[in-house]
């Protein structure tokens, strides 16, 4: 009978969660992924019209959109190590850049496409364009400059980091000489002269704006993960999702101690970067328009007062690339950027388990040479901190099995549920076992696991890294490629095909091998565990394995290694000390059913 009930709640619990996953795919997933490829074909389109949309409107400056004269735009190429593309004169613009190191997928950066580089700039007609200008206004906010402003290129005519360029624009009574430079990386450095030509005293005030319209169609949209508005104003960090930022937020912030302020995503970022000797303001709004929303980050610096042929000078700059922890390192200690290293998001609660793993894991990618190998690494120097602990803990569950028997006897004789738990305390008491020590290596274990997850989700630096013992496993960062449903690559069915199956399509064939291999482990290391007394705690670890096997089928594959080895060295711990207590474990009846069979077949 109680067998019989046993099975009936388990396949209760199966038809319940088969239509939990049902719903969620009809209501959510479903929508969800079609939205995505609506957005995606959008975006392609808008792409097509590059060079159509360089002519239409945009926004000056100032808070009003000015009359629009007709230039002839004109485009300086830059290029460098790390990045290239073009500034528009019209507005002194940065509105193209491509990563040249970065591909949106795995077959671009085989292939070397560079057309499949990651954008970061783009101009304002394309589906996400977005750029980066810098410009003065007077005391008043009156626009010197704007968006539209003719800057004439007077120097150069190519931007390298070996070739600096030099652009000038004279207005009435101001002559402002720029020159730009680019560095190895993902930095533009604006020197803007600024000299008064009148025969009066003229303010000026110089400031910046990144402006993307519209958010991006490539969002994680992660609920651990944030992109939007960052800006750091001295010691404090300011964050905004772009959902927020959608809704009409707004933001403000004076600093006299340095800063930024940037709109990231989950691996790039652009950013205004203010004279970290001066004092600023930086800012955010969004403009609603009819062609749709323009989301505005914004810096203003410090106010100067010019006599009749006097000059100055100020140093602003653009960030606009990878967020790669090492070169934002540099940039906070080299240029005094203000928290520039957390554009990443570490997280606001273990960040101090976030950034160590990350260091950790680099300093040992810094001998072995592949992410992968350090995680597995990673993984012993984890276990080897917890070991006095776990011992205990895998010690104390060998003792519950022994006492498996007298616990039972105990609960079958005696019916009164106070006394029952009297008896219990006593034979834990003189067996010198607590029954809950079993229990502390997991609850430890949890910010860990929460801290190496968040590390391998945002830091770029896992993405698109492969795994030499895991052939297949070409992207860290990304699920595992392999599938359930053909078979793990022996049938000839793409992955997309199979996700395209209804309901068991992205539940159920795309499930991948290493998670599969995971709730294998996972099942292994609760048999050497004392087995729940009660049915429904014995049904709800049972489902465990099964359950987290879905689980992980969407997780960065890079965490489900360290898992998978996590259990593996797991299961040697406690079955050594369970033998050592002579103790025989489900995994020893698993086997001695094996060989007991081969034995009789051989026969």
């Amino acid at each position: 009978m109680q067998q019989e009930t046993s099975l009936r709640n388990l396949i209760i619990a199966m038809v319940a969660i088969g239509a939990i996953m049902l719903f969620w795919q009809i209501f959510f997933w479903g929508p969800e992924q079609e939205a995505r490829n609506e957005m995606l074909a959008a975006r392609q389109a808008a792409n097509e019209q590059v060079e159509a949309a360089n002519t239409t409107a945009t926004e000056g400056a100032a808070e009003t959109l000015p009359a629009e004269p007709v230039y002839e735009d004109v485009r300086i190429p830059f290029s460098g190590p790390a990045m290239d593309g073009s500034i528009l004169l019209r507005g002194a613009r940065v509105d193209t850049l491509n990563l040249r190191n970065y591909y949106e997928t795995l077959e671009d950066r085989e292939a070397e496409n560079p057309e499949g580089e990651v954008t970061i700039f783009q101009p304002q007609g394309t589906g996400d364009g977005y750029y980066a200008s810098l410009g003065w206004t007077n005391s008043e906010g009156a626009a010197i400059t704007d968006a539209q402003t003719p800057w004439q290129l007077v120097e150069g005519d190519e931007l390298t980091p070996e070739t600096p360029i030099v652009i000038g624009y004279d207005t009435d009574g101001l002559s402002i000489s720029r020159e730009v430079s680019i560095d190895e990386n993902f930095m533009f450095t604006f020197s803007d002269t600024v000299t008064n030509t009148s025969g009066r005293e003229r303010s000026v005030q110089p400031y910046g704006v990144l402006r993307q319209f519209g958010a991006p169609d490539d969002l994680a949209n992660f609920y651990i993960l944030h992109e939007g508005l960052v800006a750091a104003t001295g010691g404090e960090l300011h964050l905004e999702k772009y959902k927020k930022l959608e809704e009409g937020a707004s933001f403000g912030r004076d600093s006299s101690e340095g800063g930024w302020i940037g709109l990231t995503s989950k691996y790039w970022l652009g950013a205004l970067i203010p004279d970290q000797s001066q004092p600023f303001n930086v800012s955010y709004r969004t403009i609603n328009r009819d062609s749709g929303q323009v989301l505005q980050a914004r810096m203003d610096g410090a106010a100067s007062l010019l006599a009749p042929g006097e000059t100055i000078t100020s140093v602003n700059r653009v960030f606009g690339g990878a967020k790669e922890s090492s070169t934002l390192r540099a940039y906070e200690e080299e240029l005094g950027i203000s928290r520039f290293q957390d554009a990443i998001d570490w997280g606001s609660m273990f960040f101090w388990l976030t950034k160590p793993f990350f260091f950790l894991l680099s300093w040992i990618n810094s001998i072995v040479g592949n992410f992968g190998i350090s995680i597995l690494i990673l993984t012993v120097l984890v276990k080897a901190v917890f070991f006095p602990i776990q011992t205990k803990a895998y010690q104390s569950m060998a003792k519950m099995r022994e006492l498996s028997e007298p616990m039972k006897r105990i609960r079958e004789t005696v019916e009164d549920k106070q006394e029952q738990q009297r008896q219990l305390a006593e034979l834990y008491q003189k067996s010198g076992v607590n029954p809950l020590a079993g229990c502390l290596p997991i609850f430890i274990q949890i910010p860990v696991f929460y801290g190496l997850y968040k590390t391998l989700f945002v830091t770029i630096e896992m993405r698109h890294e492969d795994f030499p013992l895991l052939p297949w496993i070409q992207d860290l960062s990304a699920p595992d490629p392999t599938a359930l449903g053909n078979l793990f690559g022996l049938i000839p069915i793409s992955n997309a095909a199979l996700e395209s199956v209804p309901l068991i399509g992205p539940m159920i064939l795309t499930v991948g091998f290493l998670p599969i291999f995971y709730g294998i482990t996972m099942w292994a290391l609760q048999s050497l565990n004392p087995p729940p007394t009660d049915n429904t705690q014995k049904l709800i670890f049972g489902m465990m394995p099964i359950i987290l096997t879905f689980v992980f089928s969407s997780f960065a594959v890079g965490l489900v290694i360290y898992w998978c080895w996590s259990n593996i060295l797991s299961i040697a711990q406690q079955y050594v000390i369970m033998r050592r207590h002579g103790q025989e474990t489900q995994v020893d009846k698993l086997i001695k059913r094996l060989f007991s069979k081969k034995g009789e077949a051989s026969e």
